[in-house]
């Protein structure tokens, strides 16, 4: 009877281990898959925002040089800071505030006039990886990119008002 016990008590205590071994492997599973997803995320954002600046470059309001510099602030975001999934959100946000504030335009003229506001900007970014810390990126960074949209806002004010002075000129 003795023996049936200490049967019974191995076997579940195998069964115990059998099933901690599952467990842990399944948990390790949704781990990896769960980094693997991360680094998918990260990848699409660096290549997104990498496509939007090359856009940039060849519609020539930015250089290629100066798409290299700005690149800078995507590829040096979690070097200094933990990759989860609010660092990414608000890396995305950063970066989405960056290309907007880099417009497109339609017209050359306008592009080397708003070259002087972008030369600022990209200047101002780091010269070193080092740099671009936790401290760049919540507090100098938006500064920047505020900045470089309010240098546009002054910008489309002017041209605004020009072509309306222009008119009254003809007109009169």
């Amino acid at each position: 009877m003795l023996e049936v016990v200490l049967y019974l008590i191995l076997i579940a205590l195998f069964a115990l281990v059998v099933f901690y071994i599952y467990i842990e492997t399944q948990r390790k599973k949704i781990i990896a898959e769960n980094k693997k997803a991360i680094s998918l995320r990260v990848n699409k954002v660096k290549d997104n925002f990498k496509t939007d600046l090359k856009i940039r470059v060849e519609h020539e309001v930015l250089s290629v040089a100066q798409h290299g510099i700005v690149y800078q602030i995507c590829n040096n975001f979690f070097v200094f800071q933990k990759i989860t999934p609010n660092s990414i959100n608000y890396c995305e946000q950063l970066l989405k505030k960056v290309i907007t504030a880099i417009p497109l335009l339609d017209n050359e003229d306008n592009a080397e006039q708003l070259q002087q506001p972008i030369s600022v900007f990209v200047s101002s970014l780091p010269k070193t990886a080092n740099g671009y810390n936790v401290n760049f990126y919540q507090n100098e960074l938006p500064k920047l990119i505020n900045h470089l949209i309010d240098s546009q806002d002054d910008f489309y004010d002017i041209g605004d008002e020009i072509p309306e002075n222009n008119i009254s000129i003809t007109a009169a």
